[in-house]
Formats: C-alpha cells, structure tokens, sequence
C-alpha cells in the first residue's frame, strides 16, 4: 500500500486539486470524525456526561489525523465557547470552558457544536446538517476568495457536499444507535 499525501488545504492551486482535498476531506475527516463527534458530545451533553466530553476532546486531540486542521478548530470552538459564556446557569457548559481556559481540554468545535445543540434543544439531525453546511460552506467559500475560482464552480461544489449531507448524517446516527452506550466517534 502506498503512502497516501496528507490533507493539505495550502497546496491546493486549482480547481482539481480542490475537488481531490475535499473528497478526501469528506471521507477521511468530515464523515470519520466531526460529525461523529458532535454527535457524541450532544448526546454527552444531554446526558450530564461530563467525563465522556472530556475523554472524547482527548480522543480528537491524539487522532493523527486532525492535526492539520487543529488549529482553525480549536480557534473555531473556543471563539463560540466565548460567545457561550454568558450562559452561567449550563454547568457543564461551564465546567468544559474551565477545562478550556485551565489547559485541562482543548475545545474542539465539534465538542462546542454539540454542547450548543443539546443547551438549545436543537434535534440531533438538524444540528448535524447545520453543523455540515457551515463547514463546507467555510472551506469553499473561503478556498474560493483564495484560489480565486470562480462562483458557479464553487456553488456546484457546495451543492455537491451539502447534498451528500443527509446520508452521512443518518450513518451517524443509525450506527450509534444499534450500539447502545457507545456513543464514540470514529479515530483511526
């Protein structure tokens, strides 16, 4: 088996090559670990289960394959954990933010997605198809202004992911729940 190259948004410098990183972005990252993993940090949430939260921010700081992308996530989660602070009266939502600030966790944004889903009630599925539109519709708009590629392909491309959407989030959920308590995402 050959040594596959890693998922490098800089390299990126035409339209071809975006399609390649964003087909494996989808595959490798999107559907193997985010949406997995606010799927578990909401239903964590729900559940009061702030140990699972903490062990899960763990799971995605170690996994090899986040590396490349670190830092606009935790850059992403932290700024909406500031935006959540406000909201004293979500004890776990506050003891994470603590563990934040303290060193103790990192913030991940698909741990913060799903803490926000599960304080505002939001239904799993509709939480995951906002949390997907929002992150395609951030790397191909923001590739887009970059690269300068035109706004019809782009549009199309975005059309392309968000439409795969709901297939991925129903993987999702379904699998977790013919596992109960297993609510984990997948790490390589």
């Amino acid at each position: 088996m050959f040594n596959q190259r890693p998922l490098e948004l800089e390299s990126v410098t035409s339209l071809k090559e975006f399609r390649v990183f964003l087909d494996r972005y989808e595959k490798e990252i999107f559907c193997d670990i985010e949406l997995p993993a606010v799927h578990s940090a909401y239903w964590f949430a729900n559940r009061g289960q702030f140990k699972e939260l903490l062990d899960l921010d763990a799971e995605l700081t170690e996994s090899p394959s986040l590396r490349l992308f670190s830092e606009e996530s935790l850059c992403v989660g932290r700024q909406h954990l500031r935006m959540l602070k406000p909201m004293y009266d979500q004890r776990l939502l506050q003891r994470y933010r603590k563990c934040v600030i303290n060193g103790e966790a990192k913030g991940w944004n698909p741990i913060v997605f799903g803490i926000f889903l599960s304080i505002h009630s939001v239904p799993v599925r509709e939480g995951l198809l906002q949390f997907g539109t929002q992150t395609w519709n951030g790397f191909i708009n923001g590739i887009r202004e970059q690269c300068g590629f035109s706004e019809s392909e782009c549009s199309k491309l975005l059309n392309k992911y968000v439409n795969h959407l709901p297939r991925w989030i129903e993987d999702v959920v379904v699998e977790s729940d013919c596992a109960p308590d297993t609510l984990k995402a997948k790490f390589r």
